[in-house]
């Protein structure tokens, strides 16, 4: 079944072929169950709140099996609220999810910046598809569109991509702009890669993101770069946009080795 990337039964997420991730069939690609996190913490934040910050910490790879999400608001408020969503397994937690929320005001009347928004890349619609190939099985990928704006998913350095989910994040579930973006958060490293795929590991152990203003519409950008210390760590960023211009930026902190000389980290 792969309509959507998750199917809830009995308050277990069971995920589809389209949440596996590149790196190993077994495991999920993040981006799905940082989508859980954020659609746990929007049922939990005091109506008038939105999304303004989401972290997810990876504690060990997470499997290809139902996960459930536990929810607690550990800082309620009226005009800020912060809550905590861990995503488990059978063994127990997989991704600490932290997630702040924001009252939504109507313009205070701001001043212009004195540092304009960044703009964004060509509209998707301007744009041909883009094969997004990182797999050669069903995986995450799969479930989107891809619109390259600039760089080359085959080729090393930064890149900007448009993202359309295909699919809802749960089946039969309308998924918040806030869910889909937080979905394709986890691919900054992918499309900005720097080291050869099949002779580096560049896996991240959290994802994050600032939203500047609430994402609007099913299309995303993310102008994604990524930079390596020979210490065997790394870093990528990205700033994210909507097609009504820029909305925030995320970022991943990686794990950098040679395959084959990976073992626990």
């Amino acid at each position: 079944m792969t309509e959507a990337l998750f199917y809830e039964e009995r308050g277990r997420y069971v995920p589809t072929d389209l949440t596996r991730s590149p790196w190993d069939p077994s495991h999920q690609h993040g981006g799905p169950p940082l989508a859980l996190v954020v659609r746990a913490a929007e049922r939990a934040l005091p109506e008038g709140l939105q999304v303004w910050r989401v972290a997810g910490d990876i504690l060990r790879p997470i499997p290809h099996s139902p996960l459930t999400v536990e929810v607690t608001v550990n800082r309620p408020g009226r005009r800020v609220t912060l809550v905590d969503a861990i995503v488990l397994d059978d063994l127990g937690p997989v991704v600490l999810g932290r997630v702040w929320g924001i009252r939504a005001t109507d313009p205070l009347g701001l001043p212009d910046p004195a540092d304009p928004h960044p703009e964004p890349p060509p509209p998707p619609e301007e744009l041909g598809p883009t094969p997004f190939s990182f797999a050669p099985y069903t995986w995450y990928g799969d479930a989107l569109d891809v619109r390259l704006a600039s760089g080359a998913l085959d080729a090393p350095g930064a890149a900007a991509a448009w993202f359309r989910l295909r699919v809802p994040v749960i089946d039969g579930e309308q998924a918040t702009p806030v869910q889909q973006i937080a979905t394709m958060i986890d691919s900054g490293n992918g499309i900005s890669w720097g080291l050869p795929f099949g002779e580096w590991l560049f896996i991240n152990s959290d994802i994050s993101m600032y939203l500047l203003r609430a994402p609007i519409g099913e299309w995303f950008a993310l102008e994604a770069v990524s930079h390596y210390d020979d210490s065997g760590r790394g870093i990528a960023e990205a700033r994210l946009f909507d097609e009504g211009g820029y909305i925030g930026r995320s970022h991943q902190a990686l794990f950098v080795d040679r395959i084959g000389e990976w073992g626990t980290a």
